[in-house]
């Protein structure tokens, strides 16, 4: 009977043998992260790795090798016992080869190991997270002259280059999962409400936040933003050290990280009960940019005709508060808006909060059934422009694409009309 990661692998070796050459893949479970001298932040798991084995197992290799008499490798270290006293014993690897039908290989050198086990294959896909025996494996195989490589493979390919295909398309477990995340942070972002007012610092808010994460039985999929008035308008700020004050808008980016699962939400919040005339233009500005944008969504689209369907939005918008002067076509073919909205449109997510995907550099291309995306417009000025103090303003939400539009995972969160955000307080 196959499992969700047996039927995961089951791809993963039809999709290597499709290539009609012999190809392998060998993912490593992550390093232990050093915090200083010899203390460690958290472990997390590989997210290739979980995405293939669910396991969090420290010290482990998956091979697939479709070519191969077993096809399927599990590479794990001897029994460590003077570790198992300080660390507890590590759960057993065999329930996870006979659920995957893989051959447990044990050893105690495993780039001596996996240089025996890839031999004969004709293209590797491996890692390059150093620390890692996938990334050991291709140091040593691009290091090697050609005469002692022979048997090996010749051609060394990037590890996500090939686990992207598989993992851009959400299956409706993974949106379950995404979906269970974004729920518990919408929870925590409707619990930490009343800490938004004049006085509150930003670190107690992302405090805030990060605790009730961790409460849920989850933790921040990335560093909690909390920005208020100027401070939002430096895109990954993470100084924390600015207090709330009435009339302004505080901007959180926070997003939990639930079964290894992400969300990312962001929402712009009034501070206190009243706000200046030209902050509620911006705001609403942004928000129609976004409605636009996830409007647009839909298979076959272009991720870059979603991010100019927003830029006109936006374009406009700064033209209405006289910041922009001249004709729509000009500003939007000079790209005028760049200097108040200088980010994409938006991300694949997933397991990683900047999920791979197949475009150059991890960017979505086209739009396909079944991604699961972030829309998240936004404008951003370091200094007073026209009648705006210096501030920023970001709406974000994470939907699912579908072949006639998108459903937004993250409809949940409390409602982001402006009037309504401000009856709230």
């Amino acid at each position: 009977m196959k499992t969700l990661y047996s039927s995961r692998v089951a791809k993963a070796l039809k999709l290597l043998k499709a290539s009609g050459r012999r190809d392998a893949l060998a993912i490593s479970s992550n390093p232990l992260p050093v915090r200083s001298r010899d203390t460690h932040f958290p472990y997390r798991q590989n997210s290739d790795l979980f995405y293939f084995t669910g396991s969090q197992a420290e010290h482990i290799t998956l091979l697939l090798r479709p070519y191969a008499d077993e096809p399927v490798v599990l590479l794990v270290p001897p029994e460590d016992k003077a570790k198992a006293v300080w660390d507890g014993p590590q759960p057993s690897i065999r329930p996870l080869a006979r659920q995957l039908k893989a051959e447990v290989v044990v050893s105690s050198d495993h780039l001596k190991t996996l240089i025996a086990l890839v031999r004969g294959a004709d293209t590797a896909y491996l890692q390059s997270i150093p620390g890692t025996a996938s990334a050991a494996l291709k140091a040593e195989l691009s290091a090697r002259s050609s005469l002692a490589s022979r048997g090996l493979p010749g051609a060394l390919v990037e590890a996500e280059r090939f686990t992207a295909r598989l993992r851009t398309i959400k299956d409706s477990h993974e949106i379950k999962l995404i979906k269970e995340s974004a729920a518990v942070t919408s929870e925590a972002l409707l619990n930490a409400l009343p800490l938004l007012q004049s006085g509150t610092s930003e670190h107690e808010i992302a405090a805030f936040l990060d605790y009730f994460y961790r409460a849920s039985g989850g933790e921040p999929a990335f560093g909690t933003i909390v920005a208020a008035g100027n401070s939002a308008a430096t895109l990954h700020y993470q100084g924390l050290s600015r207090k709330l004050r009435d009339g302004e808008f505080v901007l959180i980016d926070t997003g939990c990280e639930l079964n290894m699962y992400a969300s990312d939400i962001t929402r712009t919040i009034p501070v206190g009960d009243s706000l200046a005339p030209q902050l509620k233009d911006l705001y609403d500005i942004v928000l129609r940019a976004q409605m636009m944008a996830i409007k647009k969504v839909k298979a076959g689209v272009l991720m870059s005709d979603v991010f100019l369907t927003a830029a006109k939005e936006l374009t406009i918008g700064l033209k209405y508060l006289g910041i922009l002067k001249g004709p729509l076509p000009q500003l939007l073919k000079k790209q005028a808006y760049r200097p108040y909205f200088p980010h994409g449109i938006g991300h694949s997510l997933g397991i990683d909060v900047h999920d791979v995907a197949l475009g150059a550099n991890d960017r979505v291309e086209r739009l396909e059934k079944g991604m699961v995306i972030t829309i998240e417009p936004g404008l951003y000025f370091s200094k007073p422009v026209g009648p705006l103090p210096a501030c920023g303003v970001r709406i974000e939400d994470d939907v699912l694409v579908g072949s006639r539009g998108a459903e937004v995972l993250t409809a949940g969160v409390f409602p982001k009309g402006l009037e309504h955000l401000l009856s709230m307080r």
